[in-house]
């Protein structure tokens, strides 16, 4: 071999080796500070966002009232083709069945005129159940039928109704006169107008004394104002009210916290001076008045039906 050959053999020799140490360091992984220049630059830090705001306070709703509990009683009132017919009766007040004014006339004065005497008849009054205020005013009709009142009417009042009589003529003693004599009427004049009848009915009318009553039945507290009713009103409240109550009155029981009480109004007419005048107090006590008109056993028996 000739040395030229051998100096190129030499020269591909070394490149051979030269690329096969390069080959060798490529392949290897760089470290150290190579490794830092060559790993990507590193992304800053997203800034923190603000905290979310509070939420808004509730808003207070109000709440609605609660509705008082009603007691439901159920009545049967009959038959139809052969089965029970029952109503619904609830316990609660008026105001919601009046909403907008009464089915009947308001009574005039309340609370009403001081009476003579006034006295309670719920001991009278055993049994209320299953009883409507419709019912109780219907009872005591029958009980003021049966001992002579055959002249009444009504009114309503708060929490209840007042049912009022007719003025009748009484003896010193408290007893209605026999017969006509009772109710009896002045003769009659010629002027139609209420006023000549009602002043006809005290100053033709003989002297002595005369006894109207007015039975309160209610379940709201009252006390009588210190007004005097004279015995011209008296008679005119007969006429101003209702023959009957309200169908309104058939949705309320009557139940224990219905109070009834009896107003009695006596009159003395002077046999000098043809005036008459209201008694107060009264000369009699409640419970004559009551043995005497006998509705002490009127009341008492139409509540036991």
């Amino acid at each position: 071999m000739t040395g030229a050959s051998q100096h190129y053999r030499y020269v591909a020799a070394a490149a051979s080796v030269t690329m096969l140490l390069m080959s060798g360091c490529a392949s290897k992984p760089l470290t150290g500070q190579s490794q830092q220049v060559a790993s990507p630059m590193a992304e800053p830090k997203p800034a923190a966002l603000p905290p979310p705001p509070p939420p808004p306070p509730p808003v207070a709703v109000a709440k609605p009232r609660p509705r008082p509990a009603q007691k439901r009683i159920v009545d049967k009132v009959g038959s139809k083709a052969g089965k029970t017919v029952k109503r619904s009766i609830r316990t609660g007040s008026l105001s919601g069945l009046f909403k907008g004014g009464p089915k009947i006339p308001r009574y005039p004065v309340w609370p009403p005129e001081t009476p003579s005497s006034r006295v309670s008849l719920d001991r009278f009054i055993k049994g209320r159940a299953n009883l409507s205020l419709h019912d109780a005013g219907q009872k005591l009709k029958a009980a003021f039928e049966d001992a002579g009142y055959l002249e009444y009417s009504y009114f309503s009042a708060p929490g209840g109704f007042v049912l009022v009589t007719r003025i009748e003529k009484i003896s010193a003693k408290g007893d209605p006169l026999p017969g006509t004599e009772r109710y009896t009427l002045p003769s009659q004049r010629n002027s139609d107008s209420l006023t000549s009848f009602v002043r006809g009915l005290f100053l033709d009318a003989p002297p002595g004394f005369y006894r109207y009553i007015a039975v309160v039945v209610s379940d709201t507290p009252y006390q009588t104002s210190r007004r005097s009713l004279s015995s011209t009103e008296a008679q005119r409240r007969l006429s101003a009210g209702s023959n009957n109550l309200s169908t309104a009155y058939k949705k309320i029981a009557f139940t224990g916290d219905h109070n009834v009480e009896a107003l009695i109004y006596e009159f003395t007419k002077n046999s000098r001076t043809g005036k008459v005048r209201m008694i107060a107090p009264g000369r009699l006590t409640p419970r004559i008045h009551l043995a005497k008109t006998k509705l002490n056993m009127t009341i008492a028996a139409n509540f036991k039906r």
